[in-house]
């Protein structure tokens, strides 16, 4: 199962944050929530659909809903978290000086030894937690005063319940007994939302990071929404909705809004807090339960929280778009198989042939596998096993065997990005970068393709990105982009070569979808019994995230599953 990891230790930013930042959260203590997976499939939906509902629609007014449409996940009855056992901290670390052994009574009635495995009975609630699939909506929203101006926002549409709590009960008389107890009160349901993309944008982003957001209370588009979806029906925004408790028995419907949301996000998955009081918690890392401390200052805690994962099979563009319920590891799928589908298809296209020129080089596909923090460490060497040919005049042929026409073209306009004349001032701005990686002129003009080695290897030896990235653009300027291209061009021959090696149906990958080109691959890489062989061909084909890539693909089946799991961000472990 795999689990979202959220920090929560700063304020509220105002807008789109990058990445799996900090200052998500309004809290101002550090509280750690993580999310669980509801992996669904949109041909199943209808099976979730509660026979009464449509009925009771129509019966009140609102506006009848299809079977199908509203997904329905009923609040968590387990009782695993109604009982808890944990040491009791503050004492058994923070006063670890006072262990002592008693003469005259048993050992475990000392104060410290009473407070280990100490066990908590909470009272717990769920909500029932209801929604249709996320869609967008153009509107027009204030700006600059009485300005307006039309943005597209994403809103989601949701209705909770309050369908009681859950509590253990011990039995007075035989304390071995034990029963859970359901109990009604009222909920304030304090809705937090975060709609995060899967997708990186580029390379120093990460292959499953991307952006996210908060949601928003956003007024101006509550009338369009509810016009749109239920003109009769209510709709609270998370503000309103924390206004007033939920009754027993109650429903509310909301809808939550999100901003400025990059259109690029194809994969997304949402994440809503507040559902349930259920927590787990621990020492934070590094904690010293110092004398001086408040109770609970080293500690942190873990909130159970949702997940719902979606996809957008269309035209970004599009107006009014409803998205699609996914699946865990359909992001993961998806991107693996289109990495098969484009090392099978780009060859051809570019006129390269990677498995011949990696045999003239006398290099395998694990000289190619990218080196933690240094993606061009394998262009590197690349570079130098050219180089190291004993016929120069083989040197051109070579490349242009492995790179094509098109990273060829990338490869000369890196060099001629090195020497071309240009004004005094970038003239002076690539010389404090040659300086700094140590080249001069004259070695560059001598030995231009080991000067292009050297440079590559000083990039990749700066740990900043942005450092990095800067230093490349001193040096090659608008072509420092062309490093990440020829660096994918690597990668995507390593991952040639490796299809080729298992002897995988290359026509039958590039026949179909990328879930297909995946589930054709699958069979392959599943026939494989030793683990250690078959992470060298995940490595191959993918990179080193190829095996953790490959099992948060294939750890969920397609259809319908939800669970609540407690995750820690720093450890990525459950409780």
């Amino acid at each position: 199962m795999v689990a979202h990891h959220i920090d929560l230790n700063a304020g509220l930013p105002c807008g789109m944050v990058a990445g799996r930042e900090k200052d998500l959260w309004p809290l101002g203590q550090s509280v750690l929530v993580f999310a669980t997976i509801l992996a669904v499939t949109a041909g199943g939906l209808g099976d979730l659909w509660p026979d009464g509902s449509t009925a009771e629609a129509a019966e009140s007014g609102f506006r009848k809903l299809s079977p199908g449409v509203l997904t329905v996940i009923p609040s968590d009855t387990s009782g695993d978290d109604t009982e808890i056992r944990s040491d009791l901290l503050e004492v058994t670390k923070g006063r670890a000086d006072r262990i002592w052994t008693p003469q005259e009574a048993s050992p475990n009635t000392t104060l410290v030894e009473r407070a280990k495995n100490r066990e908590y009975l909470p009272d717990v609630w769920c909500l029932e937690f209801a929604y249709k699939s996320p869609r967008t909506i153009d509107i027009d929203v204030p700006v600059d005063g009485k300005k307006m101006k039309r943005k597209r926002v994403w809103y989601l549409i949701y209705r909770v319940k309050n369908t009681g709590g859950r509590r253990t009960v011990i039995d007075k008389t035989d304390p071995t007994k034990r029963t859970t107890e359901v109990f009604e009160k009222p909920v304030l349901f304090l809705p937090h939302f975060v709609l995060e993309g899967l997708e990186a944008f580029n390379d120093d982003e990460g292959m499953v990071t991307g952006l996210a957001y908060l949601d928003r209370v956003v007024p101006s588009a509550m009338d369009s929404i509810r016009q749109r979806e239920d003109q009769a029906r209510e709709l609270f925004d998370s503000a309103r909705m924390a206004s007033k408790e939920i009754a027993p028995g109650e429903e509310r419907w909301g809808v939550a809004i999100w901003e400025d949301v990059d259109p690029r996000i194809d994969f997304f998955s949402i994440f809503v807090t507040g559902l349930t009081n259920s927590m787990r918690f621990r020492a934070k890392a590094g904690a010293s339960f110092a004398k001086q401390e408040p109770v609970g200052a080293s500690m942190e805690q873990t909130l159970e929280c949702l997940r719902l994962d979606f996809w957008r099979p269309g035209d970004a563009n599009a107006g009014a778009q409803e998205m699609s319920v996914g699946y865990a590891g359909l992001f993961e799928r998806i991107t693996m198989g289109t990495r098969l589908i484009e090392a099978m298809s780009r060859p051809p296209l570019l006129k390269s042939n990677p498995v011949a020129a990696l045999d003239q080089l006398g290099l395998q596909w694990s000289d190619l596998l990218e080196i933690p923090g240094s993606k061009l460490a394998p262009f590197e060497k690349v570079l130098r096993a050219v180089l190291a040919l004993k016929d120069p005049a083989q040197r051109g042929p070579v490349m242009q065997t492995l790179f094509g026409d098109l990273g060829v073209a990338s490869l000369k306009a890196l060099l001629q990005a090195l020497s071309e004349p240009l004004d005094a001032e970038l003239e002076a701005v690539r010389m404090a970068g040659m300086t700094r990686v140590g080249l001069s002129k004259e070695a560059l003009k001598a030995k231009p393709l080991k000067s292009l080695a050297d440079v590559c290897k000083a990039i990749d030896a700066i740990a900043d990105t942005a450092q990095r990235r800067s230093l490349a653009e001193q040096l090659f300027g608008r072509d420092a982009r062309r490093l990440d291209a020829l660096a994918k061009d690597i990668a995507i021959a390593r991952t040639f070569a490796m299809i080729k090696t298992i002897d995988a149906d290359w026509k039958a990958i590039t026949a179909g979808s990328p879930r297909a080109a995946f589930a054709g691959l699958q069979d392959v890489i599943d026939a494989e019994s030793t683990p250690k062989l078959r992470n060298q061909m995940l490595e191959g084909l993918f990179g080193p995230k190829g095996p953790t890539l490959y099992a948060a693909a294939t750890s969920e089946h397609e259809g319908i599953d939800h669970s609540w799991i407690f995750r820690y961000e720093n450890d990525g472990s459950g409780l």
